[in-house]
Parts: structure tokens; C-alpha cells; sequence
């Protein structure tokens, strides 16, 4: 019955050799497989894919099997000459923006900071400045680009702005990112690549360690040669990392050392050594002789020869078990004795606490630290995380009546609030502050719809997550709420888009129904009601 409705009894392709007739089954198998929709419901993508496909076919100089096509796209002949001649128009058009958007560029060149002022071509042609860097052809382009292979040939603002730019970005920048940023820049990608690495890992390299001799010498601060060179965290960590080089350098490079095997000869003394010197000061005092009678051998390569050879005599030669002991005390006594195993006392406790606020945060020194308390680094480490996880839950608490009244106080003055003055004013960091108050008259309500959301204020929130939450410590979302000035609640809903996690309303459904019938793919919808949201 359906044939009989959809098409006639007798349907004939346009082959000459034969006719074909189709029953009622055979029917429904052709409408579906066959029966395309219209060109222009069709995605971007998927009109990409089939101008690609067509294109590569004529440029081979190969006859385009429209049958196979149609077939795989279940798209007519028709359709698919419109979706290659709405392609082209779309191409020509996307060249003549780029040969603008590059004729504005070169205009806007600022030869004293060696790049162009990207603002001004944003404002002249409205549109975003990631989509401005794209369409950019640098071989059009008048413009020389910069050639920085060097860390001294960059400039300190050039330093801030690329570490900025990328950023917003994302932290795992692809190869056409990093084309944008070299755009943006006008300098080399492979230098920009170089120049960002400096300032995520802190490298030292011999020309900056020169350069900042140089500094030194003069007589220049450590914060003044931070300003100089902002691609280390803070002053105190650029000044660890001179030092760390700077003792690498003075140790000079390693001899030359000879991989060849340990010979009879040389084993037989090394026992000798261990027999002679062993009792007297352990491995340690062993390692002393031996280095200096093996100049061809390496340090580790002696150290190891000895530990084999001393666990051998160990399991062979030694049967008396109180002399085995004898050595494990004397041993022991050698390495242990000097460290602190008391308890902590109060005073002890406080100490800690001070000696490390002397520090920066990134670039603690605990081994100056373990060494004033006669104890090891990780004792000290351990006992300073337990004080530390004791003492700001029992600050917050205690002060969360008067953070809540200064908040509240900003609040009914201001209508928003500065938590930098309320963490001077009760003497708390902006985190507990954040985590104490109790005060929340006139939060806002932050409810998802797919048609109105920006991402700039759930970017926000990320940010503040990241820097503050960082994992493994839990998120604690009443600061994120205070922060934010919105509702508890909604913020979690917020942070679960963040990670893909939709809650289905009505609108979020008749949004996704909508986006389909125009013919969009799952995987394009997904991206956008949220980009960690999966298409399934």
C-alpha cells in the first residue's frame, strides 16, 4: 500500500539496458536509502566533506561517480553541484575578507612594538579578534615577521602579552593555535613556542644566567631583574633558579668516565676496601677511599660496586650474626644520631609556622628549615601540613561573625563587595574570608538557557576553582558561591555543565529538537549547549 501512495507500480531507472520494478518492500528500501533531503539542510561539515570529495575527483582528472556519491551521501546530482557552488561562493568570499583583513593589518602596523594593533582591524571590521587572526595571510602580508630565537631579543611586555594571549586560549594549544598566536605576535612560531615555555617551566639558559650576572653586577635588586625578565614566578623563585645554575655551572662538566667492565683485579680490591674501611664509617667512608683509586669509573658506578660487593660478602663470606649485628649498629649510629625523633613541642610548633611565612610559597626551603630543628625534611613537611590543616578551619570559624558583618556592611553601602578590604579589616586572606561568611542577602539566581548564556561568567568561576581548588582539595562551594555572589545551589548546577553534566529542562530539550530539525549533527549541538558536553 505504501508503494502504491509513495510511487507507481512500475518505476524505471534511467539505465538503458534494463528496467527494474519495484515491489512494496523494495520500494520502502529505495525511499530510504535513496530519497535525500534538501541541500540546504545538509551541515557545514558535511558540505565541506562533499565539495572535498568532488574536488579531488576533478583535479585527478577523474570521472565523478555521481551513482557511488549519492549512494554515500544520499544526496541527488543536483544537490550536490549546489552544495560545490555554494562552497565555492563561500571560498571566494573567505579570500577577499582575508586579502582585507591583511591589507588592514599591514596598515595598522606599529613598527616601534613590531607588530600590528589587532584592536583597530577589530574595530573597523567588527569581528572577533580570533577569527581576524585566522583569516590573516601572511604571505599576502607586507609585513616582515620577527625572528626571536634568542630570550634576550624579546622585550619584558612582549613576554606578558604572549603568556596573557595564550591563556585565553587553552592550556594545550594545537599547531593552528599556535599559527594565531604567531600572527598576533609577529613573531615566528617556533619562537613563540620556545618564548612560552620559558614562562610556564622556568627554564635557565646559559644567555639569560649572563644576563642576569650582568644585572647583578650592577648592582641591581632581584625584584628590579624580575621586571626585567617576567617569565619566572616571583623574584624569589627567578633568585632559586640563578642559584640552582649557577652551582651547576661552577661543578663544571662531568669527566669523562669508561663504561668497561670491573676486572678481577678490581673487584678483589674493592672488597679489600670494604674489609679495611667499612667498620669505620660505613659505605660512605668506603666511597671516599675508592673514588680516587678508580678515576676511570664514574661516582655511581663505584657506589654501586660497592653495595653488590658488600651485600655478596653479606651472603657468602659472613657467618658470624654478631658481627652482622655489630655492623647494623655501628651503622646505624653513623646515620642516625644526629636526627631529632622527640616530639613537637609548642614552641616548636610555632617556630615552624614562622620560619616558614619567611618564605615564598612556591620556593620553601626545607632543608634550611629541617636543618634548624635537627630533624629531616619530611618530618618537618608532615608536621607542617597537620598544623596547617588544624589551624585555618578553626580561623575561619572563629571569625566568621565578624567577616559576615564587614560583609554585610560593604553590601548594603555598595550594592557589591571588595573582599580585598574585608580580609584587612578582620585580618583573615581573601580565601578564608570567602569560606567563613554567613551573609548572603541578594545573591542572584543563575538559571541555564541555551539561547541567552555567556561563558564569560562561567569562565570566571573556573578560574577562581582552579586557583583556589585545585586538585586534589575539594571544591568548597559556599566560597565559590560568595565569590560569585550566586546562589550555592546553582553554582554546583553551573559547575556540572562545566564538566558536561545537562540538566534536562524543557527549554534545553526544545532547543536540542530545534538545532535537529535545521539538520545539525548531535556532535555540533553538544558543542553548543556546553563544549564539555559529549554527544552521546
Amino acid at each position: 500500500m505504501l508503494s502504491r501512495l509513495l510511487l507507481p507500480n512500475a518505476v524505471r531507472i534511467a539505465r538503458p539496458t534494463y528496467a527494474l520494478r519495484l515491489t512494496s518492500p523494495l520500494s520502502c528500501h529505495f525511499i530510504r536509502r535513496y530519497v535525500s533531503p534538501a541541500a540546504n539542510s545538509v551541515s557545514l561539515e558535511r558540505q565541506q566533506e562533499i565539495a572535498a570529495v568532488i574536488r579531488a575527483c576533478q583535479k585527478d582528472g577523474v570521472t565523478v561517480p555521481w551513482f557511488d556519491l549519492a549512494h554515500r551521501f544520499r544526496l541527488s546530482q543536483s544537490d550536490m553541484e549546489q552544495i560545490v557552488a555554494l562552497d565555492d561562493d563561500r571560498l571566494q568570499k573567505r579570500r577577499e575578507l582575508s586579502a582585507r583583513v591583511t591589507q588592514l593589518a599591514d596598515q595598522a602596523f606599529d613598527s616601534q612594538r613590531g607588530r600590528c594593533d589587532w584592536d583597530s582591524v577589530v574595530k573597523k571590521l567588527d569581528m572577533p579578534l580570533m577569527e581576524c587572526l585566522g583569516l590573516f595571510d601572511a604571505s599576502l602580508s607586507s609585513v616582515p615577521v620577527r625572528s626571536l630565537p634568542k630570550f634576550v631579543d624579546w622585550l619584558p611586555n612582549d613576554f606578558l602579552l604572549l603568556k596573557k594571549f595564550v591563556q585565553q586560549l587553552s592550556s594545550m594549544l594545537t599547531a593552528d593555535e599556535w599559527r594565531l598566536v604567531s600572527a598576533f605576535m609577529n613573531v615566528k612560531q617556533a619562537d613563540c613556542v620556545m618564548a612560552y615555555n620559558m614562562c610556564i617551566r622556568h627554564w635557565m639558559t646559559t644567555e639569560l644566567f649572563e644576563l642576569i650576572t650582568s644585572y647583578r653586577e650592577k648592582g641591581m635588586p632581584w625584584k628590579d631583574i624580575h621586571q626585567q625578565i617576567p617569565v619566572f614566578a616571583s623574584h624569589n623563585t627567578l633568585q632559586c633558579a640563578y642559584s640552582h645554575f649557577k652551582a651547576k655551572v661552577s661543578r663544571g662538566p662531568k669527566p669523562a668516565t669508561s663504561r668497561a667492565r670491573w676486572t678481577s683485579a678490581e673487584t678483589a680490591r674493592v672488597r679489600e676496601i670494604i674489609r679495611l674501611y667499612y667498620s669505620h664509617g660505613g659505605i660512605r667512608s668506603c666511597l671516599r677511599v675508592a673514588e680516587p683509586e678508580f678515576p676511570d669509573k664514574s661516582q655511581q658506578s663505584v657506589k654501586s660496586k660497592l653495595n653488590h660487593t658488600l651485600h655478596g660478602q653479606w651472603n657468602i663470606h659472613v657467618a658470624d650474626m654478631e658481627r652482622v649485628k655489630a655492623l647494623v649498629d655501628e651503622y646505624g649510629s653513623t646515620e642516625e644520631a644526629t636526627v631529632n625523633k622527640s616530639d613537637w613541642t609548642s614552641d616548636n610548633e610555632a617556630r615552624l609556622l614562622h620560619l616558614v611565612t619567611l618564605y615564598d610559597p612556591r620556593a620553601i626551603d626545607w632543608a634550611t628549615i629541617a636543618g634548624d630543628f635537627g630533624r629531616t625534611v619530611s618530618a618537618c613537611k608532615v608536621k607542617y601540613n597537620k598544623l596547617r590543616k588544624q589551624r585555618e578551619p578553626k580561623r575561619a570559624t572563629e571569625h566568621a561573625d565578624a567577616v559576615s558583618h564587614a560583609v554585610k556592611k560593604q553590601y548594603t553601602q555598595n550594592q557589591s563587595v571588595d573582599w580585598a578590604r574585608v580580609s584587612e579589616s578582620v585580618g583573615l586572606s581573601e580565601r578564608e574570608c570567602l569560606e567563613a561568611n554567613q551573609f548572603g542577602d541578594g545573591k542572584a539566581r543563575w538559571i541555564y538557557d541555551p539561547d541567552t548564556f555567556s561563558w564569560d561568567m562561567a569562565n570566571r568561576m573556573t578560574k577562581f576553582i582552579e586557583t583556589n581548588y585545585s586538585h586534589p582539595l575539594p571544591v568548597n562551594y559556599t566560597a565559590v558561591s560568595n565569590y560569585m555572589w550566586i546562589e550555592p545551589d546553582d553554582c554546583v548546577n553551573m559547575a556540572g555543565l562545566l564538566r558536561g553534566e545537562m540538566t534536562w529542562t524543557k527549554d534545553v530539550l526544545a532547543k536540542v529538537v530545534e538545532l535537529r530539525g535545521q539538520g545539525m549533527m548531535y556532535k555540533d549541538i553538544a558543542r553548543q549547549l556546553s563544549p564539555n558536553l559529549t554527544p552521546s
